[in-house]
């Protein structure tokens, strides 16, 4: 089993960070973390791009086990100057070879309701692209409410090492078109309750689904979710489509391995 996307640096799963990963080691092949400029409130951070070095520190800890993606959230940006996002940009493009993608980028309508607001993430977001295009890296979509948006955007850009949709859950229209453009797809536990990601984890080809946790977030319960996680999104996947947990979990994890050029 791979965690194929998860925030293991973020405020409620780091502060238990080395006994979550010391029983993931012994069931998971391998997690892959998101790196941001900031973790939390921008004005509580201590250093330049905290959690992207965080992330990067634990890769280096646990290497062949934890593997980084860069990437800077919709919601951050209102909070960065253009200075500071530049500067990211050359941040991850100094440590391309550490990372395994560009991510989670994106679009989101859910929190930014300021069109000026979405028009400058949507700018960000192009050049979060252009940088992927530049350094060939995978990138991992964030696409809350802005789902046709976020696919059109995809489209106009050649993103030849691949395009993830993370815990997508919009309508059904934009998601067949990106899988008709041979985007992959990765669930989480929204599976159970969200139709749209049940119809995605239910019907897509297989070979085009990844696992995920996104923990902390998105637990069964009320508790901080962690990679352990994962094998309930690997059973749902099995129940929904009528498969053997070991074929789901063989396919799914040899397509993480694939996407993100695992050194596994």
């Amino acid at each position: 089993m791979i965690d194929s996307h998860c925030h293991l640096t973020y405020p409620g799963l780091v502060e238990k960070l080395d006994e979550v990963i010391e029983k993931s080691r012994e069931t998971l092949k391998a997690i892959i973390t998101v790196g941001f400029p900031f973790e939390g409130e921008k004005r509580e951070r201590k250093e330049v791009f905290e959690g992207a070095l965080a992330a990067l520190r634990l890769s280096e800890r646990f290497p062949g086990f934890i593997f980084v993606t860069l990437g800077l959230h919709p919601t951050q940006v209102p909070d960065m100057t253009e200075e500071e996002i530049e500067e990211y940009i050359e941040f991850i493009r100094r440590n391309k070879e550490r990372i395994v993608g560009v991510g989670e980028i994106g679009l989101d309508r859910f929190w930014i309701k300021d069109e000026d607001t979405y028009k400058r993430t949507l700018e960000v977001f192009h050049r979060m692209l252009e940088l992927a295009e530049e350094i060939g890296k995978p990138v991992v979509i964030h696409s809350r409410k802005a789902e046709e948006d976020a696919v059109e955007v995809l489209l106009s850009h050649s993103l030849k090492s691949g395009v993830l949709m993370h815990s997508y859950t919009g309508n059904m229209t934009a998601a067949k078109k990106a899988l008709d453009n041979g985007f992959f797809f990765s669930v989480n536990y929204k599976l159970t309750n969200n139709k749209n990601m049940r119809k995605i984890a239910k019907n897509f080809p297989l070979e085009y689904l990844l696992t995920e946790t996104d923990s902390p977030f998105l637990s069964e319960t009320n508790e901080v979710n962690t990679p352990l996680q994962i094998k309930l999104i690997v059973e749902e996947i099995s129940r929904l489509r009528g498969l053997s947990f070991s074929e789901v979990d063989e396919i799914t994890t040899s397509n993480a391995v694939k996407f993100y050029k695992l050194p596994l």
